[in-house]
């Protein structure tokens, strides 16, 4: 018998998910503004992405893909502080 998982559980994995490969990715970024970078790259999600994937890394990709220059921009911010 399957035990149901709570929505909460699932999509705090999933954002688990993508900051680490979010995290993996920010090596020209300082180590103590990282975090603040990857939660903010993160919030570019739109929230049904995170329901509709399967893998939080399907969402940091996305990201990726559709808003390049807004994540560009918040990593040369973070570069230059």
């Amino acid at each position: 018998m399957k035990r149901a998982v709570p929505k909460q559980a699932i999509l705090a994995d999933k954002i688990a998910d993508a900051r680490e490969l979010c995290l993996t990715r920010l090596r020209a970024i300082p180590r103590d503004k990282r975090d603040g970078v990857a939660d903010a790259i993160l919030a570019l999600a739109d929230a049904e992405w995170w329901e509709r994937r399967q893998k939080g890394s399907d969402v940091f990709l996305l990201i990726l893909e559709t808003r390049p220059k807004d994540v560009l921009r918040i990593m040369q911010d973070a570069a230059a502080k």
